[in-house]
């Protein structure tokens, strides 16, 4: 039946415009995806070095390190792997979070300096970039490490006599891709 320019359908002496039925289907669907974006997710927390992240339900734990008598933990994780031409083959993108507490490390200078230092210890650094950040320090690194090349974005943050390390590290074939995603990971991260 036609009332005034609309559809209306009648079921059992109700009246119910097409735009109602169309308002809750929009409202299921919305409701849908947001829950798909919140359970897609599990929540890290190190009560320890208090911090935490938002991981993505496709990204595998691959470190954990954790001991009440160490003063740091690092725990780490890999990405779903991408495969790029440049590679010729799937490539399994890292992520991690480091936090160190040591009476050396009393500022950030001192946290990007020693893990500068780690990093010259493990390989060469090619190309070192301070990037803009608003709110923490950020770097951009080139580095070789067993004649494979790799480039990291690490933000750098010191808080509560604590120096926190948020790190992607990928091949070049494989950093612009999953670049993205990890600035989405970073927005997660908290430190407590």
């Amino acid at each position: 039946m036609i009332i005034n320019d609309r559809k209306i359908f009648i079921f059992e002496n109700t009246v119910a415009p097409i735009t109602m039925t169309a308002k809750i289907l929009g409202t299921i669907f919305l409701f849908l995806a947001v829950c798909n974006g919140v359970l897609g997710q599990t929540i890290f927390e190190n009560s320890r070095f208090k911090f935490q992240a938002s991981i993505p339900d496709d990204w595998m734990l691959r470190q954990e390190i954790k001991a009440d008598t160490l003063n740091y933990t690092i725990v780490g994780w890999g990405m779903p792997k991408v495969y790029t031409e440049m590679d010729k083959h799937e490539v399994e993108n890292a992520v991690s979070i480091t936090a160190i507490e040591h009476p050396r490390i009393k500022n950030l200078d001192d946290l990007v300096k020693a893990e500068f230092n780690r990093v010259k210890n493990a390989g060469t650094i090619l190309n070192q970039v301070q990037i803009d950040s608003v709110e923490h320090t950020a770097y951009i690194t080139n580095t070789l490490m067993k004649n494979v090349s790799y480039v990291s974005q690490q933000y750098f943050i010191f808080k509560n006599g604590r120096g926190y390390i948020v790190t992607f590290t990928a091949t070049v074939g494989t950093f612009s891709i999953n670049a993205p995603k990890f600035e989405e990971f970073y927005k997660t991260v908290v430190i407590l």
